[in-house]
């Protein structure tokens, strides 16, 4: 039975290589869809895509998002603009672990771009390995934190169960991903990662564009508390991210001397926001 996906992509001054590379792409996949632009940056060019323009001001990562439910479709692709698929099998590959009734979110592997730094390489391997998983209530003692992982890069969603669910938590800016992720596994859901779908997908942070990061990642986890309480007793979130702070310091040791200043002081930096953001 064929069944109808829908990508939406929240889209706010796009490099050229957005129409050039990612659009493409995502026409040539192997199972076709619908492409839905969501532009906070005006108009955009004419294309096989449907766009619809919004205020700059009611840009919001899980509301722009939650656009998609005035949509019709079995599946809703959500991806950032940044993101490029590797090949043309991106969503058939996604579509697989949905053999699986309980799946309700499948997201892809994060390949990292050729300029990427060795911290963003290292990130991108360490949260995206090679095997693929499905994730339930059952691995919150051997994964803590990490069970509820998800990615708004790149992730397919059940319609159905999005719309059930009302979508991504309101007002949402940050890890709107997560707090749908452990939602839907505490209603006895599952999340799979799938290794096989692959998009290009890194970023390059500058101190201050990381510092609001991090804030906002602490503020997500003060006014959402409820997923750190639900996991009490295994891994929480600080001892997660110290023990990934530590593993990123030994692989650039061994591998890029030179970059462990610029590793530490941001890790310094990640840290401190962090901490801003759970007080204010």
């Amino acid at each position: 039975m064929k069944q109808s996906v829908l990508i939406v992509i929240p889209v706010l001054n796009p490099e050229s290589t957005f129409f050039t590379a990612v659009i493409p792409m995502l026409l040539k996949q192997s199972i076709k869809s619908s492409i839905l632009l969501i532009s906070s940056s005006g108009i955009m060019p004419d294309g096989d895509y449907e766009s619809i323009v919004i205020d700059g001001k009611d840009f919001n990562h899980a509301n722009t998002r939650n656009m998609a439910l005035l949509y019709d479709s079995d599946f809703y692709l959500f991806m950032t603009q940044d993101a490029t698929p590797c090949d043309e099998y991106l969503v058939e590959k996604l579509l697989e672990p949905f053999m699986d009734e309980e799946v309700v979110v499948s997201y892809a592997r994060q390949v990292p771009y050729e300029n990427a730094h060795i911290t963003e390489r290292f990130s991108r391997n360490k949260n995206y390995p090679n095997e693929s998983m499905i994730k339930s209530k059952d691995d919150i003692s051997r994964l803590g934190i990490k069970t509820f992982f998800s990615s708004d890069s790149c992730a397919l969603y059940r319609a159905d169960y999005f719309k059930k669910a009302g979508g991504f938590k309101r007002d949402l800016n940050v890890s709107e991903d997560m707090e749908f992720a452990a939602r839907a596994i505490f209603d006895d859901k599952k999340v799979a990662y799938c290794a096989e779908a692959r998009v290009y997908h890194s970023h390059i942070y500058n101190v201050f564009g990381l510092y609001a990061r991090y804030v906002a990642i602490g503020r997500f986890f003060k006014e959402n508390g409820w997923i750190q309480e639900s996991i009490k007793g295994n891994t929480s979130t600080e001892r997660t991210g110290s023990k990934q702070v530590m593993e990123e310091l030994k692989y650039i040791a061994s591998k890029e001397p030179s970059a462990l200043a610029k590793s530490f002081f941001y890790n310094l930096v990640k840290f401190f926001a962090y901490s801003v953001g759970k007080k204010f």
